[in-house]
């Protein structure tokens, strides 16, 4: 029998995000696609949505015991799951996540609200438009080659992702509150389940240190696994995930 898998996708995106990795994860896992409220087919129950009842939507959703890989936003929200019903979630991968997305005074490895902000107001416009910027700004790219690839990566995403609902303006904002106003360091110490921290070494929103507080402030069995990728590490070294991701799954806890 194959181990049920769940995937969060991150904000701003509907789970054709994952689609390049699926022929990869269907001989080893049972999959399942998570989308949250808003996004593709699952409609938003209400114009805004707090962190809980976006956790309680996406557990609605997703099979009991089963190992959840959530990126970015996705990521918090699995988290937030983990942390409110340990009991459903056999192991917990965290990608690109973060404990809080912002700066503050008291935490310096998030973004500058500045650019929090701007980030705001150019999905308020065209959202193919800005999809196909932010995802070419999460991309890490070393030389010409690889940002040329990247930047035809970026474009077919954005195509492939805008054939699905496009979300509104109220459900995006809606998410970028969350993620403004989400600060989950306290908690991380009550976090029971067996966790993987994924992080690009090179992410543009979530530095590095930031998983690295993570890896610290864990008290459960956790691991950290560092790449040399930008904020999509399942997809800029596709194969490194997947082994990283096997082999988690396989190691009992």
């Amino acid at each position: 029998m194959t181990l049920p898998l769940v995937l969060v996708p991150g904000w701003g995106v509907n789970t054709a995000i994952w689609n390049a990795l699926i022929p990869e994860l269907e001989p080893e896992f049972e999959v399942h696609l998570i989308e949250l409220p808003g996004y593709g087919d699952s409609p938003p129950t209400q114009p805004e949505m707090s962190l809980s009842e976006i956790t309680d939507n996406v557990l609605s959703q997703a099979p009991d015991r089963a190992v959840w890989a959530g990126w970015s936003l996705g990521g918090t929200i699995a988290l937030n799951a983990a942390l409110t019903h340990p009991e459903r979630i056999k192991k917990l991968q965290l990608i690109s996540t973060t404990p809080r997305f912002l700066t503050g005074s008291d935490w310096e490895h998030g973004i500058q609200k500045e650019a929090f902000d701007k980030l705001a107001i150019s999905f308020r416009g065209d959202y193919t438009k800005a999809l196909q910027s932010f995802l070419r700004l999460q991309l890490y790219k070393t030389d010409r080659a690889e940002q040329r690839i990247f930047r035809r990566m970026a474009k077919d995403l954005t195509s492939l992702i805008a054939t699905h609902h496009t979300p509104s303006v109220a459900v995006l904002q809606n998410g970028l509150a969350i993620l403004a106003n989400t600060d989950l360091r306290d908690q991380l110490p009550h976090l029971t389940i067996d966790t993987q921290i994924i992080a690009g070494k090179n992410d543009p929103l979530v530095p590095i240190e930031a998983s690295h507080f993570l890896n610290k402030n864990l008290t459960s069995p956790h691991s950290l696994i560092e790449m040399e990728t930008g904020h999509i590490p399942f997809l800029e070294s596709t194969k490194g995930y997947i082994k990283a991701l096997t082999r988690f799954c396989k190691t009992e806890s």
